[in-house]
């Protein structure tokens, strides 16, 4: 028997109907779920997650892609201070080479290093050629300063015989009137040269009386310069200062002295010249530290008497 068409569509409508009252009746879609059914709720959805250490069975959200940091600039290592054969004996010169090759941080790491070692002397030289043969900044100047000036008294002076040190003359024109007050403080100026010198120079002290009024009153004009101690000696250059008072004369004489061998060391191409007095600096101290020994040397040696025309700057090697 054939069921008529319009029956059937009223038969699958009622079953439809009565399927979803039956699966519906009993739901509320207009109350909100209590935190408690959320929390089943929850528990149910994770426990049908897959476990985290099976990577490929988990479900990834959207990778973000990180911006990476810049690498972390890597640093040079620092070169390996070789301090040499500290028992040999070294020479005024040492270490003079090394400022061009390898800078002035590992000239100072050597000293560092030397002075570590008990090698006094050797450390000493190596602080020095940070001042002459390197080009510090001023950081770097003022550690070298401040272990020049603790060093230096640990040290026996570089030469202990008179006879083999260098001849120099310190000279001073003043008027007649004011001659007798500054021998003495020139005198005494002649030997603390020679003692920050370390033995390197022997000066003389000599004052030229000028030939003028000695009626004329106001403050003295003094004139100072060095030359050698032979009679055709080189000489540097002239300086003047006023004698303000006997007080303050011998720091005036002190400064006037420092200016002019640190212009006289600045006439060297090679050598790095001393560092200029800084406001309200001791002179004494500077003449001290600011010079090396080298420095002392290189000054005695340029104002020896210049070489006869007929006798060459070099000696011609042998040939054999």
């Amino acid at each position: 028997m054939r069921v008529p068409n319009p029956w059937v569509l009223l038969l699958c409508l009622a079953l439809i109907l009565s399927v979803w009252w039956c699966g519906t009746r009993k739901s509320d879609f207009l109350t909100p779920p209590s935190e408690l059914k959320l929390a089943e709720t929850r528990t149910q959805v994770e426990a049908s997650l897959p476990e985290a250490d099976h990577p490929e069975d988990a479900v990834s959200a959207p990778s973000m892609v990180k911006e990476q940091a810049p690498p972390a600039p890597v640093e040079k290592p620092k070169p390996v201070i070789d301090p040499g054969d500290i028992t040999r004996t070294p020479t005024l010169h040492e270490y003079s080479n090394l400022a061009p090759k390898k800078g002035t941080a590992y000239l100072m790491d050597l000293a560092v290093l030397l002075e570590a070692k008990n090698a006094s002397q050797r450390a000493l030289l190596a602080w020095e050629r940070v001042l002459d043969t390197a080009k510090p900044d001023k950081n770097q100047a003022g550690t070298a300063i401040a272990a020049i000036m603790r060093l230096r008294p640990t040290v026996p002076d570089w030469n202990t015989e008179r006879t083999k040190a260098i001849a120099i003359t310190l000279h001073a024109g003043t008027g007649k009137k004011h001659v007798k007050t500054l021998i003495p403080v020139l005198e005494k100026s002649a030997r603390e040269l020679e003692c920050a010198s370390a033995g390197i120079l022997k000066v003389t002290a000599i004052v030229h009386a000028s030939r003028g009024n000695p009626s004329i009153s106001g403050p003295a004009p003094v004139a100072l310069w060095i030359t050698g101690s032979a009679k055709n000696s080189l000489s540097t250059a002239v300086l003047a200062f006023i004698i303000e008072s006997p007080q303050s004369l011998h720091d005036d004489l002190r400064k006037a002295m420092y200016l002019l061998i640190r212009e006289q060391l600045g006439q060297d191409a090679i050598r790095t010249p001393p560092a200029a007095l800084a406001d309200g600096e001791n002179a004494l101290d500077a003449l001290n530290s600011h010079i090396t020994r080298l420095g002392w040397e290189k000054l005695g040696t340029q104002l020896k008497p210049p070489p006869k025309k007929d006798e060459p700057l070099v000696k011609k090697p042998k040939i054999h």
